[in-house]
């Protein structure tokens, strides 16, 4: 089985986590490497050889090594789990063909993004237990074409213009992809003492649905492979708010976070130890008492 998984396509795999590369040369793909931040592309998948290499840290391997530094874990059949997630394990037939070349292209086109008030969206976001007018606040509406049909989407923005997208059928991210630092453009001159952290946007939404963090800055991380980006940012913090999903992933984030910033790190996943994540909370939440958004 994991000789078959390192022949998932690293660019396939980097593709469904929402990274594209900047450019071809040759048989290599160059990124922006999705284990820090930068502006310049120095991480080179090689496309006859599917391996991998960050000339900013100084490490590559195969798509094993990748999820290991991704997901800050040496468990193998946790990393297999993770990929496996993003990839199908592809046939012999299919790994030969993606070595030919191709256009290395984003599969989003005719993107445009506009002010949140499409009602199926509205109605999509109430049933997770999103009142309208946070909604509204704090995300967009994006309409795209997607292999040729169009479709539309809740659109939240991360801090290197990519967005987000979720609707009722649909989970992605138009690239490029990265952490989302909410209502804070000036994110440096910030004089806020304590951070809220997140997985998801639908899980900082609904903190702000039930006034869980005021008067405090938020990052959301939109993707656990992108603990390492958020990083840089938690560092000027005394208290680091962790409301994270209660599952393996989560935890692993939490350790990862705990281990950089020590007793400043605060779990509060254990304020809803009982639901998969703050969103389902939430959902439980206004269920069981009849709540009307």
């Amino acid at each position: 089985m994991i000789e078959e998984i390192k022949k998932i396509p690293l660019a396939t795999f980097l593709s469904q986590l929402g990274y594209e590369p900047a450019y071809r040369r040759g048989n290599g793909l160059w990124y922006r490497s999705p284990l820090r931040q930068e502006n310049t592309p120095s991480f080179k998948v090689q496309l006859d050889k599917n391996t991998w290499y960050d000339f900013g840290i100084a490490k590559g391997g195969t798509i094993i090594d990748l999820a290991a530094e991704l997901y800050h874990s040496e468990d193998i059949r946790y990393l297999m789990d993770c990929i496996v997630k993003c990839c199908p394990v592809p046939s012999a037939q299919t790994v030969a063909s993606s070595y030919a070349p191709r256009h290395y292209a984003p599969s989003f086109e005719n993107i445009k993004i506009v002010p949140l008030g499409n009602p199926a969206l509205l109605a999509y976001l109430k049933e997770r237990g999103i009142p309208a007018h946070i909604a509204k606040a704090n995300c967009k509406e994006a309409h795209y074409t997607l292999n040729g049909r169009p479709y539309f989407a809740v659109a939240f923005p991360n801090i290197s213009s990519g967005v987000e997208l979720r609707n009722r059928y649909f989970k992605g991210c138009i690239s490029p992809k990265n952490i989302s630092i909410p209502n804070n453009p000036d994110y440096c001159n910030t004089v806020s003492i304590e951070c809220a952290v997140f997985e998801g946007f639908l899980d900082y939404l609904s903190a702000l649905t039930i006034s869980a963090i005021p008067d405090t800055d938020s990052i959301v991380l939109n993707s656990v492979a992108n603990v390492n980006k958020a990083m840089s940012h938690l560092s000027r913090y005394e208290v680091i708010n962790c409301y994270l999903d209660n599952d393996d992933a989560g935890h692993r984030v939490l350790s990862v976070l705990s281990e950089a910033f020590g007793e400043r790190v605060i779990d509060r996943s254990t304020e809803y130890s009982q639901f998969s994540d703050f969103n389902d909370y939430l959902i439980r939440h206004n269920y069981k008492n009849g709540l009307r958004l």
